[in-house]
């Protein structure tokens, strides 16, 4: 009898398991090979999917398997051609370099064409078998079911996650010490006019001398400041971190709600010495004034802009909206004792106008009489008791009818011929 090698495969680790599917395929084999006058000297089986144009990377037994019989010069025997591959392609690569393999399921003498065809049957059924199962898994998902890690606890879900963090930081920081004399290296020369050196040129540095990253590409200056910070590095032109920039600004507005840009960058320089720029403080004032400005209803509505000021108007409304009979005075003594430079009486004022404007319905009087010049320091009105914008201006002269024109408004040369009989 001759000598042939036997293949196993199952998709899944549940069929793995059962070892039914793996007693089936063999006891197909080897009554093939009885039938056959073959003697299997050895079996390899695989775990995997038959999915894919080149299983062999993932399906280890396979490739043990081929790789003994072009040894050994012998058949590969398979139950049926789905075992071997689902993929039309991989099984014509083997038909093209002459690979002898044989399905009991065909018998011995099968022609290259029932293989094609078969093959392309093999591929079709996995495309609809992933069909079936994702719709399938679609319905029991609309039902409720629960897949993969929803059916654990949320408490070992963050584990977990957890933990696959910590590897990752694990990783980074093996890769980080490999390279730590390089970097040390790198952030240790001098820059122009004998300054620090910038990340950006230690990153030209390394690659002056030919220094590839861990993943064998070209330096960057961000990718050196991530690796100086992971191994502790603390070099003086770096950038402050979001987090502490935040934190910091934060901190300096809710103190001092009317600070600039140019102040937040001296006073968090005086606690750092890390690289804090304008932009960023600007950036971060603007994103809290933004984000107070969005709470605040009379904000809203009044449609203020967003500066220095921002908070003390949204003060000022507030306070308004309460007790609308203050006047702009005691508004002020209200701001006490933290009242801005900027707070004056007349802009106090402006500020009330503007939320009166906002505030303010035109009643019947008001849509009879027209547009009139409403100043709110000798006409106070309480705004309170309407809710939309009134209409404020210089009213504008209204053309009388030619009659009355005529006997309100008497000629010129009549009042002259009258001073001239006196």
């Amino acid at each position: 009898m001759k000598d042939a090698i036997g293949y196993l495969r199952v998709s899944t680790r549940e069929q793995g398991r059962s070892g039914l599917s793996f007693a089936a395929q063999r006891f197909d084999i080897e009554h093939f090979g009885k039938r056959e006058g073959f003697s299997i000297a050895s079996w390899y089986q695989d775990i995997q999917t038959g999915a894919g144009s080149d299983p062999l990377s993932l399906r280890l037994g396979l490739a043990s398997a081929l790789k003994d019989a072009r040894s050994a010069r012998c058949p590969l025997i398979v139950s049926r051609l789905d075992r071997l591959s689902r993929n039309v392609h991989f099984i014509a690569g083997l038909m093209e370099h002459k690979v002898h393999f044989m399905v009991a399921a065909f018998g011995r003498d099968v022609d290259a064409f029932t293989l094609h065809i078969y093959a392309s049957i093999a591929q079709q059924e996995r495309k609809m078998i992933g069909e079936r199962v994702r719709a399938a898994a679609q319905i029991a998902k609309r039902r409720g079911r629960k897949f993969g890690l929803q059916l654990r606890s949320k408490s070992w879900q963050r584990r977990v996650s957890a933990l696959g963090r910590a590897a990752l930081r694990r990783e980074a920081l093996v890769r980080a010490q490999a390279y730590r004399v390089y970097v040390e290296w790198a952030l240790g020369q001098l820059g122009p006019n004998s300054r620090p050196i910038s990340f950006r040129a230690a990153a030209i540095k390394l690659n002056e001398r030919h220094i590839d990253t861990p993943l064998g590409g070209r330096w960057r200056g961000h990718q050196v400041q991530r690796m100086a910070r992971r191994l502790g590095l603390d070099h003086p032109v770096a950038y402050l971190t979001d987090k502490l920039a935040r934190a910091r600004v934060r901190a300096l507005w809710q103190a001092r709600p009317d600070i600039m840009g140019t102040e937040v960058v001296a006073l968090v320089s005086q606690t750092t010495p890390r690289r804090f720029d304008i932009r960023r403080a600007w950036a971060l004032l603007q994103e809290f004034r933004r984000d107070a400005a969005r709470r605040s209803r009379v904000h809203t509505k009044a449609g203020w802009t967003l500066d220095r000021r921002t908070t003390t108007r949204i003060r000022i409304g507030e306070m308004w909206k309460r007790r609308p009979q203050l006047t702009a005075r005691q508004m002020i003594h209200e701001l006490r004792p933290a009242v801005p430079s900027f707070v004056r009486v007349k802009w106090v004022q402006k500020i009330m106008h503007d939320c009166g404007c906002a505030f303010a319905a035109a009643g019947p009087e008001r849509s009879r009489v027209g547009r009139r010049t409403l100043n709110p320091r000798r006409h106070p009105t309480d705004f309170s008791k309407s809710s939309s914008p009134v209409r404020i201006g210089k009213r504008r002269a209204r053309p009388l009818p030619h009659g009355l024109a005529t006997m309100a408004a008497p000629h010129p040369l009549a009042r002259l011929s009258r001073k001239t009989s006196r």
